[in-house]
């Protein structure tokens, strides 16, 4: 077990390394030429980091999934094991995600305000559910909504992995109806208004918690789903 855990980490290691150099080059880029233009203009210049990231996490994770699956089955690695893996991997990589977000954010604020750039704004998203949040705040709430993602989407690719393009579509549209029929989508909302309201560690220990069971659910599909996945 150790040796597929191992095999299957550096699977996924080499994978995420490539596309977060990528992304991460492209945001910076972006931030940095933003600042620089917007510091010669009156114009008033609003970014927030954390959704790029929320976005990105989704379609890797998606992606991920249905690629390393199959791979990682060919060279001998069990299904268990690979849902252990990548369960494991996921968590980290919402951790250091939100970590070089905190570290970027941090440094372009300490240069806006030293040249005193006040028509640009940088936020996290936790600017818009809490009240002054602190930077272990915005680390948390970044970690925990890309770890959320990470394994919603991850579950949706192994829906797709097992069932195809219609399983996915057929999925789709079943989500889109759940947050459209009253019954379903006011619960939702309450509980993203509850955010900001309850406690911080009930609300996010409970985002954890679902994360896991979405992890967990993946064996569902995967248990005797084919090294080769549906077209």
């Amino acid at each position: 077990m150790k040796g597929q855990f191992a095999a299957i980490s550096y699977s996924l290691y080499v994978e995420l390394k490539y596309l977060m150099i990528r992304f991460w080059t492209i945001l910076l880029a972006f931030v940095v030429v933003d600042i620089l233009v917007f510091s010669q203009v009156n114009e008033h210049l609003l970014l927030v980091t954390s959704m790029p990231q929320y976005i990105f996490s989704g379609i890797v994770s998606f992606i991920i999934i249905r690629k390393s699956f199959s791979f990682c089955l060919k060279l001998g690695a069990t299904r268990k094991a690979y849902l252990l893996t990548m369960t494991c991997v996921f968590a980290l990589f919402a951790i250091v995600m939100s970590l070089i977000n905190v570290v970027i954010m941090s440094i372009s604020i300490k240069v806006i305000n030293s040249f005193n750039l006040m028509n640009v704004q940088l936020y996290y998203a936790g600017d818009f559910i809490f009240h002054d949040p602190t930077v272990a705040v915005h680390f948390l709430t970044d970690a925990v909504f890309i770890f959320f993602i990470t394994a919603a989407s991850c579950l949706l690719g192994s829906i797709v992995y097992k069932f195809g393009q219609t399983g996915g579509m057929i999925t789709g549209a079943v989500l889109i109806l759940l947050f459209t029929i009253p019954v379903t989508k006011e619960p939702v909302i309450h509980f993203i208004k509850s955010l900001s309201n309850g406690s911080l560690l009930l609300t996010f220990g409970t985002m954890v918690i679902v994360s896991f069971l979405f992890f967990l659910i993946n064996w569902l599909f995967l248990k005797k789903a084919s090294p080769v996945h549906q077209a």
